[in-house]
């Protein structure tokens, strides 16, 4: 039977189905709360009317929450009063969130006085609350009457006479190249990639998902967020990934069974989780940026875990493919998920690969450009990664177009650079980014955080492997962290303007 998407789709709708049919049921969980679908519809409910009152007819309505189930809550408030929630990614700087505010033009953000404190981004809201209304969520559940509970209950258990409008909901890039990008998803793009994925991969309404991702990270806004809640598929929100020792015991508490997290993210949880903890995971997979070969075989050794690594792009809704246990091959991210067709386009100066372009229903509606304002996607959405597909279907992905160095000619892979050193010294914490060389037009800096690191083994390593000495870093530096985009993901922008102030 061929997979089906139907044309017109409301979020709120499809998880009031699943709520009528589940009412009891344990759905989504925080480190504070818990609640049923009942419970959780309920509460949409409540939040839709206050919602209505405190933002009125804003068509978009931005978010600056932390990963709680309130903000869940509020994202469904919206969907039922079909309008459109803009996530704002809170590890953006000020600038780049006012812009997102402008490209966007937000009238309102929703935001908590508690996170706002712990986080310590009282100065963001300020510059915010220059440009937009801010309204604070404590000051929406303190509004809250009897009246509003008894109304939120009764619409709770009966049934709605109108179908919702399709919405959308907007997330943004992260803007280390330019003034970051909205991404429009349609409620269509989000519900095809989670019916793609099940279609793809066995996931099971026994299964609980624990996510510790950000609702401002596609991932973790639809696998984490969306899906547990129009599937039946428990999920567990955790406010950061950042907490290495925590995360593991938090897993054995919940008896999770799903796991995503970034390759650097992976490499330490390692460090600090035992077999015990992990031993309830099913399914773990990788996302966002390169697994590395140790950090498949720690997991492998240590855990008996296989992760699965897959690619996705916030404009994918996110999934593109995965590899599943069925249908694995090592140093790929897996065969295309149902319903997704791929291209390669030569790219000039590349001689291994091409440009990877992508068509499918989990491909965003369009752009919002800073200044300029709605772009349409268009029919294939190129990904700006050189990839190849081999005769099984599995995508190889070489690397970021943007993650080339030109030297004297060539175009070297940074991503290549990167594993070199990791075969040479045994690790994984290398960085390569490139500048501007007046000599050669570019040169290679690799940034690690392992100490007494010996240039001349690496040049050694590279000879011995029969290699170009384009691949010779220019210089190596060692550095006490390595910084990290929200999403877990190597920050290249922030290492590339660290290489240029040497």
């Amino acid at each position: 039977m061929t997979l089906q998407i139907p044309e017109d789709v409301n979020l709120f709708d499809e998880m009031v189905k699943q709520a009528k049919a589940h009412p009891k049921k344990v759905i989504i969980e925080d480190t504070s709360s818990s609640y049923t679908y009942n419970k959780f519809l309920i509460a949409v409910n409540i939040m839709s009317k206050k919602l209505e009152q405190a933002v009125g007819n804003d068509q978009r309505v931005g978010l600056y929450l932390p990963n709680v189930v309130a903000q869940v809550i509020v994202l469904f408030g919206l969907f039922k009063n079909e309008q459109t929630p803009c996530l704002l990614n809170f590890t953006m700087g000020t600038t780049n969130i006012i812009d997102c505010i402008e490209t966007a033009s937000l009238g309102t953000v929703i935001t908590s006085r508690e996170f706002v404190k712990k986080a310590d981004l009282g100065f963001v809201v300020e510059e915010m609350e220059k440009q937009v209304k801010v309204i604070y969520l404590e000051d929406l559940a303190h509004g809250i009457t009897a009246f509003n509970k008894i109304t939120g209950l009764i619409e709770s258990r009966t049934s709605r006479l109108k179908k919702k409008a399709p919405g959308e909901v907007i997330l943004f890039t992260s803007g280390t190249e330019s003034k970051p990008k909205g991404v429009i998803l349609t409620h269509r793009n989000i519900f095809a990639n989670i019916k793609q994925t099940f279609a793809h991969i066995e996931v099971r309404e026994t299964d609980r998902i624990f996510n510790p991702l950000p609702l401002f990270h596609s991932f973790g806004m639809t696998v984490g967020s969306i899906l547990p809640l129009v599937t039946n598929v428990k999920a567990y929100l955790y406010p950061s990934p950042l907490r290495y020792k925590d995360i593991p015991k938090a897993i054995e508490k919940d008896k999770s069974t799903l796991f995503v997290a970034t390759n650097t993210f992976f490499e330490n949880y390692a460090k600090f989780a035992t077999k015990e903890q992990f031993q309830t995971l099913r399914i773990v997979v990788a996302g966002a940026e390169k697994l590395q070969n140790d950090v498949r075989k720690t997991y492998q050794d240590k855990f008996g875990i296989t992760i699965l690594e897959g690619y996705g792009a916030t404009e994918t809704s996110p999934i593109i493919s995965l590899n599943t246990h069925e249908r694995y091959k090592a140093g790929t991210v897996g065969p295309l998920i149902p319903l997704m067709e791929a291209k390669i386009a030569k790219v000039e100066g590349v001689n291994e690969g091409g440009n990877l372009l992508l068509k499918g229903p989990n491909v965003m509606k369009g752009y919002l450009i800073h200044g300029q304002g709605f772009i349409p996607c268009g029919e294939w959405y190129n990904t700006g990664d050189i990839a190849e597909i081999d005769e099984d279907g599995f995508i190889h992905i070489i690397g970021r177009l943007k993650r080339f160095a030109k030297i004297a000619g060539e175009m070297i892979p940074l991503n290549k650079v990167e594993e070199l050193a990791l075969e040479c010294f045994g690790e994984s914490n290398f960085y390569a980014v490139c500048i501007p060389d007046k000599r050669k037009g570019e040169q290679i800096v690799m940034f690690t955080t392992k100490s007494k690191v010996s240039s001349r083994d690496l040049k050694k390593f590279i000879k011995s492997k029969k290699m170009s000495m384009l691949y010779m870093p220019a210089s190596i530096e060692t550095i006490d962290e390595i910084p990290l985009l929200g999403s877990g993901k190597p920050n290249y922008w922030k290492l590339e303007k660290l290489a240029k102030s040497k």
